[in-house]
């Protein structure tokens, strides 16, 4: 069906994730009918984002591109009722043309590849980062996280990536299922809160606060699930997902400002109080290798770092350690 015969205010809907899922069905079927409705469309979508860039330019090397555009959407319009949004194509196209033809190419290119992507990243000397997905989804990124996500979630499910620690409340829509990617497998989910933790080397931990999860391997397949107080963990080359029973606020309570370590050594303590302060703590490494003493130690990211490192010579008295700046700091 060509487009002077379908309606044109539909494609106008889906550009503005507008379109309701009977009109989207409408609608992909017309798009899969020929290339020719497909360019149709992609040319329209290119030059309605391009309406978002403000201001334009009469430039007289630019009157006739617009005027051939407009031309195109003139006989576009011919043979059927005239709408407001014929209008902001014209307008569009005047913007668009102040970048050339890459713009539009580069919008047809983006609408082939799928829904535009946002990214959010937390700096490693900023707090905590919250955001809101555009589902209602709420999310918190610790620091040095990123989290990727479609400016718009299609019909069928919601889908974003995660690199660092982010904790999720994800809104409840049954119909359309929530999927956090990492390196080593994917969480699938309805509604629940949960904390996905992923380091450089692609070692993956997901501790279930509310609701259930099921994990998913990279094919697919479910390769396990969680209920709530439970801790999934796994690498990129995993076999399989190590699931144990856990103390959730230790996971979860850097989202309100809190360092709380359990059961650690040492060296583990001294590393995280390194990264949270950017400091170097030096310490008798020969004394603390021979040390297994296991240690829970709680500290606020607000508190100045003198207090807690002498929180920390407190449950070590015995080694000997002093601090220095880190090269940059």
């Amino acid at each position: 069906m060509p487009v002077k015969e379908f309606d044109e205010i539909l494609l106008l809907k889906k550009i503005q994730g507008l379109a309701d899922e009977a009109e989207e069905k409408l609608i992909e079927r017309w798009l899969s009918e020929s290339e020719e409705n497909m360019r149709t469309f992609t040319r329209m979508k290119s030059l309605w984002y391009a309406l978002k860039v403000k201001g334009y330019s009469e430039d007289e090397a630019l009157r006739e591109p617009i005027a051939d555009i407009n031309a195109r959407i003139d006989r576009l319009e011919a043979g059927r009722r005239r709408i407001t949004g014929m209008r902001w194509l014209k307008i569009a196209a005047v913007v668009a043309l102040l970048f050339g033809i890459g713009v539009v190419v580069m919008e047809v290119a983006r609408f082939s590849k799928g829904p535009e992507m946002v990214l959010v990243e937390n700096g490693i000397n900023q707090g905590i980062k919250y955001i809101e997905l555009p589902d209602g989804t709420k999310a918190w990124l610790n620091l040095g996280a990123k989290l990727s996500y479609p400016e718009r979630f299609d019909a069928q499910e919601r889908k974003v990536e995660i690199e660092g620690e982010v904790f999720l409340a994800v809104a409840k829509i049954k119909a359309k299922r929530f999927l956090a990617e990492t390196p080593a497998f994917t969480v699938e989910v309805t509604g629940t809160s949960f904390n996905v933790n992923t380091n450089a080397s692609g070692k993956v931990e997901v501790v279930l606060v509310e609701g259930a999860v099921n994990l998913l391997d990279n094919s697919g397949r479910k390769a396990g699930s969680l209920i709530p107080g439970q801790m999934a963990k796994a690498g990129p080359e995993s076999d399989s997902i190590e699931i144990s029973q856990v103390n959730t606020g230790f996971y979860t309570a850097w989202k309100e400002g809190l360092v709380m370590l359990e059961n650690a050594g040492l060296n583990e303590i001294v590393k995280k109080i390194e990264e949270v302060y950017g400091v170097e703590i030096v310490i008798d490494s020969l004394k603390a290798r021979k040390d297994d003493t296991r240690y829970n130690f709680v500290f606020k990211k607000s508190q100045r770092f003198d207090t807690v490192f002498e929180m920390l010579q407190f449950v070590a008295p015995s080694r000997e350690m002093h601090v220095k700046e880190k090269s940059g700091k």
